[in-house]
């Protein structure tokens, strides 16, 4: 009887080891599964999974930290509407070259405004467009609004309503720490209202390095710039 009962512990410890190693198997497993999903970070893309304040989050991510994208969705929406690019080169020399292809120079041509800070900007209306262009702590800035939404009864009527959009695109970029940050020269283009393209561009040069996001919403597009610009 003692026997029996001795092969009867001997059974259930072996049955409790197997099963404690089946678990640990699956737990191995489960880990390197997860391991396994690609980030910006695992990449080396110094890009947000995902963006604070919003239901915006990394859909794909490819590539690596010399040259790497990812792009992002908003929600259960399969629908693109923002993108991350970076590109490093072997010298600043090509990195300036590329960032020359993606920048829009600031206009001097055009009626002036002054914004709120004292900063001078230059209002031009281009097929249906306005754009108000400034400089600002190494940053090329174009703030873009529809020609129809400034219009009003008098020049000077529309030259405060465009200032108004400057002053709201140039409060937002400071808020979200992007015209603020020191960088080898930037570019911000940024619309006043939703887009249903990601024209909304922020292009910067740091040093070998050549990053652009652009996106639907400026808000969205701004905050992206802002946790790699950190």
């Amino acid at each position: 009887m003692k026997k029996q009962k001795r092969f009867i512990l001997m059974g259930c410890s072996l049955i409790f080891s197997l099963g404690l190693l089946s678990l640990s198997g699956a737990t191995n497993q489960e880990a390197k599964v997860a391991h396994a999903v690609t980030t910006p970070a695992s990449k080396g893309i110094e890009a947000p999974q995902k963006v604070d304040g919003t239901n915006t989050a990394a859909k794909t991510v490819t590539g690596n930290s010399t040259s790497g994208k990812v792009t992002y969705t908003n929600g259960s929406s399969s629908t693109t509407t923002a993108t991350y690019q970076q590109n490093k080169y072997q010298n600043s020399t090509q990195a300036k070259n590329t960032f020359a292809t993606k920048q829009r120079v600031t206009e001097t041509n055009g009626t002036k405004l002054k914004l709120s800070d004292g900063t001078t900007a230059t209002r031009q209306g281009v097929m249906g467009h306005v754009y108000i262009q400034w400089q600002k702590n190494g940053w090329h800035v174009t703030a873009v609004a529809n020609t129809d939404d400034l219009t009003t009864t008098s020049v000077n009527k529309t030259n405060k309503a465009a200032t108004a959009v400057a002053n709201k695109v140039q409060q937002s970029l400071k808020n979200n720490q992007v015209t603020t940050q020191k960088v080898t020269q930037g570019n911000a283009v940024i619309y006043a209202a939703n887009q249903q393209k990601p024209v909304n561009d922020i292009t910067w040069q740091e040093n070998k390095t050549v990053v652009q996001v652009s996106g639907t919403n400026a808000t969205t597009t701004a905050k992206i710039a802002q946790e790699t610009l950190k």
